[in-house]
């Protein structure tokens, strides 16, 4: 009640002092007279009160909606969705890893190397012999394989290649000429 005496006191009422034996009188000459002000002060008292509650109820709607703003993202559908389809891919590596738990041991417990290429035990000794071919050919194998790549880069026309080719057998023919006259004349210096 004091709350409320002094909000009106606030809001410009006059607050009349505790009653006495004599002021009774007085009180009852004042009701007629302040009647009106005392029920506009209940009156603005209700609508501060109503007031109140309401900006509590805001503002407790207000903390409701910016806690969910803060967590929106975290149970959106399509949040929700990805984490079921990352649970879901979660769970069939275990499933998987359980299920070959002994093959994953045995696997762990094999010495492991870098330079081990894994052959089946039947192919080791061809993949020997294809391996002491391939390091014995190996310039060999470079050079096909830079003229494998320049094939694969050249987009010619077939037209185009035969115009491309045509003077190679000439040049052939010119160094297969060279080629015996500088024999012809080894062998001039060879007889003086």
């Amino acid at each position: 009640m004091s709350d409320a005496l002094s909000i009106a006191s606030d809001l410009g009422f006059s607050i009349p002092p505790p009653p006495s034996s004599t002021q009774e009188e007085d009180l009852q000459n004042l009701s007629t007279t302040t009647g009106d002000k005392s029920d506009n002060l209940i009156k603005v008292l209700r609508e501060l009160t109503v007031a109140q509650r309401k900006i509590a109820d805001l503002h407790v709607e207000l903390q409701g909606r910016k806690d969910n703003k803060n967590v929106a993202y975290l149970t959106h559908v399509s949040e929700m969705e990805k984490k079921i389809e990352s649970l879901a891919m979660i769970t069939a590596i275990l499933k998987d890893v359980i299920q070959n738990k002994d093959r994953i041991i045995a696997r762990l417990q094999q010495p492991y190397s870098l330079d081990c290429i894994p052959v089946e035990a039947e192919y080791q000794k061809q993949f020997l012999e294809l391996l002491l071919k391939a390091a014995s050919d190996y310039g060999a194998l470079t050079a096909s394989v830079a003229d494998f790549q320049w094939s694969q880069n050249f987009r010619e026309l077939p037209t185009i290649w035969g115009e491309m080719l045509r003077p190679i057998p000439v040049a052939l023919e010119s160094c297969t000429r060279y080629f015996e006259a500088m024999t012809a004349m080894r062998e001039t210096f060879a007889i003086l």
